[in-house]
């Protein structure tokens, strides 16, 4: 199955802002929609969705088509995200969790 995204994250990936643009708009939903699910806060879900993208760009030269779907490959990242974050609020309400 062809990616649709693939050529999309190529011309991103090679400084296409236009690619980048459009890689956005067509998942920026979804990446709100997650952080929000995971973190219940609006603000916080934001903040992820624009670290998702800035990672995604700088990855975006190794990223293998065939590997896995881009927006499966996102998807990761951002679930990673928001795991980090909820790990901190639980280190930052409980600092002796951790011992």
């Amino acid at each position: 199955m062809i990616d649709p995204d693939a050529e999309l994250v190529r011309n991103a990936g090679a400084g296409d802002a236009q690619a980048a643009s459009a890689l956005v708009r067509r998942h920026l939903p979804r990446m709100v929609a997650l952080g929000r699910r995971m973190l219940n806060d609006a603000a916080e879900a934001e903040d992820v969705a624009q670290e998702v993208f800035l990672r995604v760009w700088r990855e975006a030269p190794r990223w293998k088509p065939g590997a896995a779907k881009f927006e499966t490959w996102m998807h990761r990242v951002a679930l990673n995200l928001c795991y980090d974050r909820l790990r901190r609020r639980r280190e930052k309400s409980d600092p002796d969790a951790g011992l």
